[in-house]
């Protein structure tokens, strides 16, 4: 009887949700990222899990585990077999089809040397997907920058190192495009913003 339970049980879990599991570790010099998808939609176009553990590749251990639920829909091809993730540079252009930067994206985003993450954590609308920003600190542990995470939201498209700023590109309207400006003051930690240029389609 048991087994005849754990067997139903089992059915369930594979009728009802959807895993997805990569290790990622070409896109950091410094860790490895285990990377899963859970999800209850078959579709995979509802809500999901993302659960992200984190490894210090010199000592080739896990130094931390981030997950969370995606606000809305992730779509299926989303965080499959890490072919979406990135590393950027600071002081380029970046160029994305749809303002799709990346699942799992790698840059220093508060221009202090080290290696920081964002996450898409939506597919969102006709602005491009949403992400969740995460600072690495001085003990190594990537620590949520609620200000990133929600009132930019879009991943940038120039990482200012000397200005000391990130430019996004938003969509205003059906017709125009708007950038605006996040300057990070490191003395006070704080963030503030600026609108610039509003340009046509």
């Amino acid at each position: 009887m048991k087994q005849q339970i754990y067997a139903l049980i089992a059915l369930s879990l594979l009728t009802f949700c959807t895993c997805k599991n990569c290790i990622d570790s070409k896109t950091s010099k410094n860790f490895n990222f285990d990377i899963s998808l859970i999800s209850k939609d078959e579709n995979n176009l509802g809500k999901a899990e993302i659960i992200i553990k984190i490894i210090d590749k010199k000592r080739n251990e896990e130094i931390q585990k981030i997950s969370f639920m995606s606000e809305f829909i992730l779509k299926s091809e989303s965080f499959k077999n890490g072919k979406n993730n990135k590393s950027y540079p600071s002081n380029t252009h970046l160029i994305s089809i749809e303002n799709d930067f990346g699942d799992l994206i790698v840059a220093d985003l508060n221009f202090d040397g080290k290696e920081d993450i964002a996450i898409k954590r939506e597919e969102g609308g006709n602005g491009g997907p949403l992400y969740n920003y995460y600072i690495q600190s001085e003990s190594y542990q990537f620590i949520l920058d609620e200000y990133l995470s929600n009132e930019m939201i879009y991943f940038p498209d120039y990482i200012d190192n000397k200005g000391k700023s990130l430019h996004v590109t938003v969509r205003a309207n059906s017709l125009t495009k708007e950038g605006v400006n996040y300057h990070y003051d490191k003395f006070n930690n704080v963030w503030s913003k600026s609108r610039s240029e509003i340009f046509n389609q």
